[in-house]
């Protein structure tokens, strides 16, 4: 890991709860410790003694927390991590350097303090100089810190790894499923033209050049994992406009559209392939068509999609086609537990409604 990145870790570091609660833990630990040693001193100067009973014991918990991974994981270079013995040999003079630094910090707030340089034993006062605290803190802290700072380095490592794989497997998925609906739609379409070339050549005609931006608009939309909803309706758009070529009359669409979703980033394909499965199964194989009523709300931080059709009812058993398997997929994928698929009747309509909390992912 190079200089710059190595500091945009610590910075994300340094926004992680989880961290700065172990931090404040210890120090609190530290601080109880360090005011119980120095109450038997009897120091004059009560204002240097808060001082050093909060500065050392913070100073001494953020170093172990935040500053003693990092030498682990400096490299110069695009690697994430330092080799086992570069990963040593950078953290000894480092944790060496912050040990030093801490104790002379502490050492000149102990004399601000009114401390004498000695410190009682069995009732009498044995000197403690400066080289010897130094002395002893460096050998007992360094191998100490080092440990600790190579195994917190270790376990980000592992999780970044997890997290790498995390988001490789979904890229994977999105390209599968995406790939997967995207020649289902086509095929649909041109089963459709195949009943309309018969019965009107003009109109054939013209819904072949809808069809082929159509087929544009979709490969634009699905060449990623989030998209704004504004483009699913405009994708929306122009499928109904390649089925009204062929259902004419017998189709009649209905909006009811909120523009606050129009910026919302959600999974491509959420509306279309229940309008497609709305078309196939309700409008489509009725004599005198339908009404298809498009719905989508936005309710603090949830998303309401809903598309409803009259006709003939749709299969109520979920999972049945392509679209609306891959569509389930998709939302737990985007979503997890926070996304609902519902497919229902009420009062003659046919309902599939797509409840979801909080941003996709």
């Amino acid at each position: 890991m190079r200089f710059q990145p190595l500091t945009q870790h610590f910075r994300r570091r340094l926004r992680k709860r989880f961290s700065w609660g172990i931090v404040l833990g210890f120090t609190l630990l530290f601080g109880i410790f360090k005011a119980t040693s120095l109450a038997k001193l009897h120091l004059t100067t009560p204002s240097a003694v808060w001082v050093s009973v909060l500065f050392t014991p913070f100073a001494m918990s953020f170093a172990y927390g935040f500053l003693t991974p990092l030498p682990w994981r400096y490299t110069g270079d695009d690697r994430s991590h330092a080799p086992l013995l570069r990963g040593a040999l950078q953290a000894a003079p480092c944790c060496a350097l912050i040990i030093t630094t801490l104790v002379m910090v502490d050492y000149g707030l102990l004399h601000l303090a009114g401390w004498g340089g000695s410190v009682p034993v069995d009732g009498q006062d044995h000197p403690m100089k400066l080289g010897q605290i130094m002395t002893l803190q460096l050998v007992i802290g360094t191998p100490m810190m080092m440990f600790i700072g190579g195994t917190i380095a270790l376990g980000e490592r592992t999780e970044e790894e997890k997290a790498t794989a995390e988001t490789q497997l979904r890229e994977a998925q999105w390209v599968l499923l995406r790939g997967q609906l995207s020649p289902h739609v086509l095929f649909n379409s041109l089963n459709g033209l195949a009943e309309l070339v018969r019965q009107d050549v003009d109109r054939a005609e013209q819904a072949i050049l809808d069809l082929a931006e159509l087929y544009r608009a979709l490969l634009r939309h699905g060449d990623r994992p989030l998209a704004p909803l504004a483009d699913e309706r405009d994708l929306v758009r122009h499928y109904l406009a390649v089925e009204k070529l062929r259902l004419g009359t017998r189709l009649r669409v209905h909006w009811e559209w909120d523009e606050e979703l129009d910026k919302v980033l959600a999974p491509p394909f959420l509306l279309q392939p229940l309008v497609e499965n709305a078309l196939k199964h309700g409008i489509a194989g009725h004599t005198e068509g339908g009404e298809v009523r498009i719905k989508g709300q936005r309710i603090r931080e949830a998303i309401h999609l809903q598309v409803a059709n009259t006709g003939r009812p749709a299969s109520l058993v979920l999972g049945e086609g392509i679209g609306l398997r891959n569509l389930e997929a998709r939302l737990k994928l985007a979503y997890g537990d926070r996304a609902r698929f519902q497919l229902h009747t009420e009062y003659g309509w046919t309902l599939a409604d797509v409840d979801a909390q909080g941003d996709a992912r």
